[in-house]
């Protein structure tokens, strides 16, 4: 099917990404809209906020989110081969595990997703920790690689607009020549007064970036379900590394909690002392404190087509493309290719 005008609500990763492919598949004419833009720093605006690895966040029973993110990680590789300006490099790293195993889920389903995979033994892993891996995949630098999309997007003939929405249903009376239009607001979903999505929810996140030029790999140590504590380490190939952080639903403060900085810090230096040097905390050089709110959605990511009408009796056709949760990065292509495939389907459907 061919598409004259897509427009795209939501300018955040997930909307970029989705512009790009739209133009790629020959849509005439794309516009994406935001009430945030890349380079804005508000906490409404998830994006800039993440770390970012390009990792998997599916659990073995999630086969959809798999093969989403597999997908996406195929862009990743070519980007991290041949695209250094975006900001994507490859990027060794370490998953540990404190918690026990569920014997409902398989751990390491990524063994055939990751370069390099490895079990490591008991005398590899850091104290508390009763198994782990290493692996090799990617890291991303942020604000360079949404610049990136951004650029990709305008190259392509993409038009980029700043401008509040309450309704799909004003999107598609404003641009009367839009016979598309991909929803991809996040935790706006809930808010939009023609979806109001109430299983979308607010996944606090608060992080460190520290100057650590020497810091080369990724660590990770899994969530802590009592404390919504994460650990994590993310090399942003400039110098800088994100450490994190929370994953927290039930708080939605705005502002930094110096204590919980004080104990992202700690953990992140009883993970890896070398962060520090062996110095510890208090030797980091603090770049940044940030909070933001991960757009987490109960059953996952929404992939839906819809028909809507203008008030004139015109037919546009929705599709959503929403609750990435912490996995904006690493499920944007997946997603916004399968929004692709639903558009090219006559019948409405969900993926």
């Amino acid at each position: 099917m061919s598409y004259k005008h897509g427009v795209v609500l939501g300018a955040g990763v997930s909307g970029l990404t989705t512009g790009i492919v739209l133009l790629r598949q020959g849509v005439k004419k794309v516009t994406v809209v935001g009430k945030h833009l890349a380079g804005e720093q508000t906490v409404e605006y998830a994006s800039p906020w993440a770390g970012a690895s390009i990792l998997s966040f599916a659990q073995s029973s999630d086969k959809r989110l798999q093969d989403i993110d597999r997908d996406t990680l195929k862009v990743f590789h070519e980007l991290a081969n041949n695209a250094p300006e975006s900001g994507v490099s490859w990027c060794a790293g370490y998953q540990f595990f404190a918690t026990e195993d569920d014997p409902n889920e398989d751990r390491y389903w990524v063994r055939d997703l990751f370069q390099d995979y490895k079990r490591l033994s008991k005398e590899e892993l850091p104290t508390g920790c009763s198994q782990g891996y290493s692996f090799v995949s990617f890291c991303a630098n942020v604000p360079q690689y949404l610049q990136w999309l951004l650029s990709q997007f305008k190259a392509l003939g993409g038009h980029l607009e700043k401008r509040p929405f309450d309704s799909l249903q004003d999107v598609i009376e404003h641009y009367k020549d839009a016979d598309v239009l991909v929803n991809c607001t996040g935790l706006g979903s809930a808010h939009l007064k023609d979806v109001q999505d109430d299983s979308m929810y607010g996944v606090r996140g608060q992080t460190a970036l520290v100057w650590a030029p020497h810091v080369k790999h990724q660590w990770y140590r899994d969530v802590t379900n009592e404390d919504k504590f994460c650990t994590y380490i993310i090399p942003r190939g400039d110098g800088s590394v994100i450490c994190g952080g929370t994953m927290d639903a039930d708080n939605h403060d705005t502002q930094a909690d110096p204590e919980l900085t004080k104990r992202i810090l700690a953990n992140c230096c009883d993970l890896h002392p070398f962060l520090a040097k062996g110095k510890g905390p208090d030797a980091l050089k603090v770049l940044s404190i940030n909070v933001g709110f991960r757009p987490g959605r109960k059953g996952g990511i929404r992939l839906e087509k819809q028909v809507k009408r203008r008030s004139n009796g015109d037919e546009v056709i929705v599709c959503h493309n929403y609750g990435h949760s912490s996995h904006g990065y690493q499920s944007s292509w997946g997603s916004s290719q399968r929004v692709w495939k639903l558009l090219s389907q006559r019948h409405l459907a969900k993926l």
